[in-house]
């Protein structure tokens, strides 16, 4: 008897052989999805409708949608006009063409019900595009308003700066007159002095002569 180490067999000669997946590999794959993403994002932005398309288009279907209310109101008011013609006009009753008339009336009572469902969709559809044309020209009114106050802005903040400067130069010309008033008071004031002093020495001179 040979003593065999099945584990070792199984996981050298048996066992699952993996391998790593190379970047080379993985790289196309990545980049066809990107590819094909590019390609939907662009193909999906030139079928957007415009807004005028838009309003087009809900008109279009909103007279399609009136049609066919009229053509299910109708068909109610002929089933109805029916059971009550096989029901109460005709002398002998056919119970199966009344049922059969009943189920086309319960048909066409839904249809009309779908039929306006789907007209109030449409127009909470136009309303929205209504109030998104609004919003974005209040958007633009806000921009043309913004705009205008930052160039009031400038404006003002032009005529700060030259409020700023005008007051620096009446600053810089008092302090330049500064000295010279200081100046013509001394000269005022000696002047002054001279004068008082000369005054009363006459006036000593006047009152020693009548003594």
């Amino acid at each position: 008897m040979v003593p065999v180490n099945l584990p070792a067999l199984v996981n050298e000669k048996w066992g699952p052989q993996l391998k790593r997946p190379q970047p080379s590999a993985s790289s196309p794959g990545i980049m066809g999805a990107g590819c094909t993403v590019l390609v939907v994002a662009v193909v999906a932005r030139k079928l957007e409708l415009t807004r005028a398309e838009k309003h087009v288009h809900n008109f279009m279907m909103d007279s399609h949608i009136s049609k066919r209310i009229k053509i299910a109101a109708a068909n109610v008011l002929r089933e109805t006009w029916l059971i009550y013609k096989y029901t109460k006009l005709s002398r002998e009753k056919d119970h199966t063409r009344v049922r059969m008339h009943q189920r086309k009336l319960l048909l066409a009572i839904h249809q009309l019900r779908r039929v306006k469902m789907e007209k109030r969709i449409l127009a909470d559809q136009g309303n929205t595009l209504v109030d998104l044309c609004k919003v974005r020209e209040m958007q633009s009114l806000m921009y043309d308003v913004l705009a205008e106050v930052q160039g009031c802005r400038g404006e003002l903040d032009s005529h700060i700066n030259s409020l700023v400067k005008n007051v620096d130069e009446l600053r810089e010309s008092f302090r330049s007159l500064m000295p010279l008033l200081s100046s013509t008071l001394s000269t005022q004031n000696s002047s002054i002095r001279h004068l008082l002093r000369e005054r009363e020495e006459k006036s000593e001179c006047a009152s020693g002569a009548e003594g």
